[in-house]
């Protein structure tokens, strides 16, 4: 009787230590996915010169979608984020033209920052960077 005493005893004690070491060992389970939702400010790097548009992300799970601001006016935009990689087109018409932009990068583990390749049709590849604009929860004015 004793020594199936030790046993069950010694039994429930390793399971719980299988149940700890699978928690420590799957920290990302506990890791909040990213949400790339709200207003962003870009950095365009092309062969003849920077441009500074804007972006304003909604996610929905994986799927983006959203508003690109640029010198040419807003364009829809539309792509995915999986884990850390975003991926998005933007179609905008440009002098007469319809131009097709095509983006891909990675996000900062924190959320805040993103940069990647682009590729810009007829204007040819570019390199971008993006910082998250800080939401500001003004007072009202009461009028």
């Amino acid at each position: 009787m004793r020594k199936f005493l030790v046993v069950v005893i010694v039994l429930a004690f390793t399971a719980c230590l299988a149940v700890q070491a699978q928690q420590q060992s799957n920290p990302a389970q506990k890791k909040a996915a990213l949400n790339v939702t709200g207003k962003w400010t870009m950095t365009l790097d092309m062969s003849m010169g920077t441009g500074t548009p804007g972006l304003d992300l909604k996610q929905d799970g994986e799927k983006i979608t959203g508003t690109y601001s640029g010198r040419y006016g807003d364009s829809k935009l539309e792509g995915t984020l999986k884990e850390r990689t975003i991926e998005f087109t933007v179609t905008m018409v440009a002098e007469g033209e319809s131009v097709s932009m095509s983006f891909g990068g990675q996000v900062a583990e924190d959320g805040q920052t993103m940069k990647g390749t682009a590729v810009l049709g007829e204007l040819g590849d570019a390199t971008w960077s993006a910082k998250k604009e800080k939401t500001t929860n003004s007072p009202s004015s009461g009028i």
